[in-house]
């Protein structure tokens, strides 16, 4: 920087610091008028009237003396800014914008008095120049500080908050005492839809909680679910909703690879809250055998009979293979067979209406089921109902219930 421009920008500088009441009362105002979420709040107008004051003069400081911009750090008054916002759940955004609007006044007021001076144009220019390198290393610099500062406080809040909603509804869940009927912020008189979402271990930020909103409208609630982090990688969920879509809940899931989910059906009042949760635990037992080989959402409807080994879903595989014989095979051939199956018999044994839902002619739908037959061992008469459960399981349970292929 020149001789001539700094020692007008530092005597600017220099003076301001004796008395920068107007200067910081100009920043403030323009802040105030642009972010009526923070000016509004009394408490958080002293707070950050505080805060426009410490930076300016932490500023001023570095332009009147030439030290080193990383000597500075976020005021405390800043950081205290910060953490009320977390409290109150206002974004950070909020407060970074109020440091950018700050740096702009900041910067406008200073030009104008320099311009003010018998400065020359390429003084001006130049003084400009400095000023707004000085300043934007300054709010850079202070800004990852309160952007730690609240994110701490946040993750605090959080914490604090999901510790005394969790032991509320671990309450309410085991039914003691009948006082406890009752959910921080959430009307347990409509019918909700108990979820439990979850991740893989490849999952190295769960986030689980940005998938609720997604859920939320997939399921068309009209009011803000109830949810709780019984660890670090679940979350259980209950939402006003009166039906289950499938198909919304699972393309919410598919944005977010690694997740699965399971629903339970819509119920009433605290015994629904209950029941449904209970039926999402255990569509989450048995989803979770097969290790993210199943599909990502699990609904009491897709489990059917498959519920009852929740317990322990691996002790399906020996019935499973016993069942389908060669159709248990983990191979292609054998699962084209199970699909053709499955439709063929879903569709009440209509070889139009299978030959209709995988587009194929009704020709290779008979051959298949022929070759399904041949392929298991014995007709379908035998054991018809055996043979739909365990084509369940397989769609379910994917390959912990299969047969390895012999080159696995």
């Amino acid at each position: 920087m020149p001789p001539s421009a700094s020692d007008t920008l530092g005597h600017l500088a220099q003076r301001l610091l004796a008395d920068s009441t107007a200067l910081v009362a100009g920043v403030l105002e323009e802040i105030a008028a642009a972010l009526p979420e923070l000016a509004g709040d009394p408490r958080l107008r002293a707070v950050l009237a505080g805060t426009v004051q410490d930076t300016i003069r932490a500023g001023l400081q570095v332009l009147g003396s030439g030290a080193p911009v990383s000597g500075v750090r976020a005021p405390d008054v800043g950081l205290d800014l910060a953490r009320h916002l977390a409290q109150r759940n206002i974004p950070i955004s909020v407060m970074l914008r109020a440091y950018r609007l700050g740096q702009a006044a900041f910067q406008r007021e200073l030009i104008d008095l320099i311009a003010a001076t018998s400065a020359e144009a390429r003084e001006v220019a130049a003084a400009a120049r400095d000023l707004a390198s000085v300043t934007f290393s300054i709010v850079d610099a202070v800004s990852e500080e309160v952007v730690a500062a609240y994110q701490t406080e946040r993750d605090g809040w959080v914490r604090q908050r999901n510790t005394a909603r969790l032991a509320t509804v671990t309450a309410l869940l085991a039914s003691r005492p009948a006082d406890t009927d009752t959910a921080p912020g959430y009307d347990l008189a409509p019918g909700h839809v108990a979820a439990v979402l979850w991740c893989g271990p490849e999952v190295d930020d769960p986030r689980l909680e940005r998938l609720v909103p997604g859920i939320a409208a997939a399921l068309g609630c009209v009011r803000p679910p109830l949810v709780v982090a019984p660890d670090a990688s679940t979350l259980w969920g209950w939402f006003p909703a009166s039906a289950i879509r499938a198909d919304a809940v699972t393309e919410v899931l598919l944005g977010a690879p690694g997740t699965f989910a399971a629903l339970g059906d819509p119920a009433p009042g605290p015994a629904g809250f209950r029941s449904s949760h209970r039926q999402a635990r255990q569509g989450q037992q048995v989803a979770a055998a097969a290790a993210g080989r199943g599909p990502r959402l699990t609904t009491p409807e897709l489990l059917g009979p498959l519920a009852l080994l929740a317990l322990d879903p691996t002790s399906a595989a020996p019935w499973v293979r016993a069942a389908l014989g060669g159709l248990a095979d983990d191979d292609e051939p054998a699962a084209r067979l199970r699909e053709t199956l499955w439709v063929y018999l879903s569709t009440g044994g209509s070889l139009a209406a299978a030959a209709a839902e995988l587009h194929v002619h009704r020709n290779t739908i008979q051959y298949r089921v022929r070759r399904a037959e041949q392929v298991r061992g014995r007709p379908l008469t035998e054991g018809r109902i055996d043979v739909e459960v365990a084509l369940l399981a397989c769609r379910v349970l994917g390959s912990t219930v299969l047969r390895p292929a012999p080159d696995a």
